[in-house]
């Protein structure tokens, strides 16, 4: 029995003019039951409850449909992100703990999707992250560096990434990065540095994504919270970043 039919499927509420909507919705949900080495287009037109031809008005493929499926996700992060730290100033110690828990969160009730948003995208950013601050350094100060992470900005969206390439991503990891450009803003240190403090951060947390959701802690540490290790950790180097400043 395949994938797509060993679960029966209510077919979605569907309207005309949301045909594109809907498919990637149901793309979403199957990718997150099979994962996308799985993923058929016609499973996701019979949980759409459209025709197996549908999905060809919108997009030209499997992987132009996958595409979309990664840009929802990143934004289904995103969201989770912003929602975990509601009601927190930006850039604080709780606010930075909270979205990485988040991250992590996210990754384990959504193994399936997450793997499919770290997987290689091709092509590769036509302007990248260092030549984007690069060119916000001279001159700008601390509040072109924030105003430029805005989650909206046109700067880090679509005007630096590749057609092909995760735009949504980059939105997701502009929420760090304003985080921690806020935190170094507040404890007056460097706003420039913003990229390279907060790249070792996304690494813990995406690491501790991926050995979560392959069961490696389950074995080694099994009694380990990934919550207090977050915490722990952004704890441990953000302090640690104020204690260098102030020797």
């Amino acid at each position: 029995m395949t994938p797509e039919t060993n679960k029966p499927h209510k077919p979605a509420p569907y309207h005309h003019g949301d045909l594109r909507a809907a498919l990637i919705e149901a793309s979403v949900e199957m990718v997150a039951e099979v994962g996308a080495d799985a993923f058929t287009l016609k499973g996701a037109s019979q949980i759409a409850g459209v025709s197996v031809a549908a999905p060809y008005r919108h997009f030209s493929d499997k992987s132009d449909l996958l595409h979309e499926v990664t840009e929802k996700a990143f934004q289904k992060m995103a969201t989770a992100m912003k929602i975990a730290s509601q009601g927190q100033e930006v850039g604080t110690l709780q606010s930075i703990t909270a979205q990485g828990q988040a991250y992590v969160k996210f990754a384990a009730d959504n193994p399936q999707l997450f793997r499919l948003m770290c997987d290689n995208h091709s092509p590769a950013p036509t302007i990248n992250l260092e030549t984007i601050f690069q060119q916000h350094q001279s001159g700008t100060g601390a509040s072109g560096i924030i105003d430029l992470l805005d989650i909206n900005s046109s700067d880090i969206m679509p005007r630096t990434m590749a057609e092909n390439a995760p735009n949504q991503g980059i939105a997701c990891f502009s929420i760090l990065l304003k985080g921690v450009a806020k935190f170094l803003d507040r404890h007056h240190l460097d706003v420039n540095e913003t990229l390279a403090v907060a790249t070792p951060m996304w690494s813990i947390v995406h690491g501790t994504a991926f050995l979560l959701i392959d069961q490696k802690f389950k074995n080694l540490t099994p009694t380990i919270d990934t919550n207090e290790m977050v915490a722990t950790t952004t704890r441990y180097y953000l302090n640690g970043l104020l204690q260098e400043k102030s020797t």
